[in-house]
């Protein structure tokens, strides 16, 4: 961070995309830890602009902490985080993303982060604007990382794009892999169970729970997306497995990565509701293939495993004495930790997880590039 003899701090523009969960927890992380950021860092985060798909609240002075409060508040009871679309008046005509970004950078004096943090397909155009402009990008939003290679690859080859949150949530996964990447490490293999949703699961079917009963449990906890087959059918493990990959140096594409769904292909065409009430006919194999590892001293894990360029992901049976079956490791190979691989563990689900790690891409950002 390029910094004057002075003590004045560095006031750091954010426009953050997604005010749901993640969103909320960065906003709440921000104004809680305003002191140690000052303190320990010399910056402040002025967020100018919050938006999500109802619309978005906009100053390019940077919105009050009192004001964010109110913004999370008012997301959370389902209303605009805008006042003067909850109070019925229309602050501004709906506005496109670059538009959003492009007005905000307008009005403010230096480049500041662009912050991402939804499930939206389709937003590289806001990221490569970003870039353009000489901002950073934090992301926790895996999709333009995980398309096509012809246009993610320039994500990846970009200092000021950082991306900690879309794998392994909270624990340092990417830092790692980073890490590894720098200092020359061969990468050779990398494997963890990649999802918190189909970590309880499979805790919850060698528990004995059928696995209907499971998913069913899992929806109702709300671990799943409103259509379970979104976590069922692997389509965000494989995500994350591409990441990964690309990382390590591979132009991987979504072909290059077998994926298991847990669920049969004509099942995919029934409604949410008819898929539960179906889930049933399903209970009788996946128990015989718990029940097989089991007659192994194994169990059942959903392990996202890439390898030189190829990956593949889906139900293993492994020792029970691996760490890999304690659902928080993910295990690095390499040419240093050949014989024995580096784990990184502890836990990683959740959306304060999940924001602290944006928060900490945000921080390195503001270090190195801003």
């Amino acid at each position: 961070m390029r910094r004057s003899g002075s003590k004045r701090l560095l006031r750091v523009p954010v426009l953050l995309l997604g005010a749901g969960g993640v969103g909320g927890a960065l906003l709440r992380q921000i104004v809680s830890g305003r002191h140690s950021c000052a303190r320990r860092n010399g910056c402040r985060f002025e967020v100018v602009a919050v938006a999500d798909r109802r619309g978005a609240w906009v100053n390019p002075a940077g919105l009050s902490d009192a004001e964010l409060l109110d913004a999370v508040a008012a997301k959370g009871r389902g209303e605009p985080i805008d006042p003067a679309r909850r109070a019925g008046r229309a602050a501004s005509p709906g506005e496109s993303p670059v538009e959003l970004l492009e007005r905000v950078a307008s009005e403010v004096d230096r480049p500041g982060i662009l912050v991402d943090v939804t499930a939206a397909e389709g937003l590289e155009p806001v990221l490569d604007r970003a870039l353009e402009l000489g901002w950073g990008v934090a992301l926790a939003n895996k999709k333009a990382l995980a398309g096509p290679w012809a246009t993610a690859r320039r994500y990846f080859g970009e200092p000021r794009v950082r991306h900690e949150s879309t794998v392994g949530g909270g624990q340092p996964v990417i830092a790692t892999l980073r890490y590894l990447v720098d200092t020359n490490d061969p990468i050779r293999r990398m494997e963890g169970q990649l999802s918190g949703t189909l970590g309880f699961l499979c805790a919850r079917l060698e528990a004995g729970a059928l696995f209907s009963a499971a998913v069913n449990e899992a929806v109702a906890r709300g671990y799943t997306e409103p259509d379970p087959r979104e976590d069922l059918g692997g389509r965000d493990v494989l995500r994350k497995a591409l990441i990964l990959g690309r990382m390590a140096g591979w132009p991987m594409e979504s072909a290059d990565v077998e994926v298991e769904p847990l669920f049969p292909a004509e099942l995919a065409r029934l409604g949410v509701g008819e898929f539960l009430a179906a889930l049933p006919s399903l209970d009788g194999a996946m128990a015989a293939r718990v029940a097989a590892a089991r007659d192994e001293g194994k169990i059942l894990r959903y392990l996202a495993r890439v390898e030189e360029g190829r990956g593949s992901v889906g139900l293993v049976p492994i020792p029970a004495a691996s760490p890999l079956a304690g659902l928080k490791y993910v295990s690095f190979r390499t040419g240093r930790y050949d014989d024995e691989p580096l784990l990184i563990g502890g836990k990683g689900a959740g959306v304060e997880m999940t924001a602290a790690g944006v928060l900490g891409d945000l921080l390195g950002l503001v270090r190195e590039h801003l």
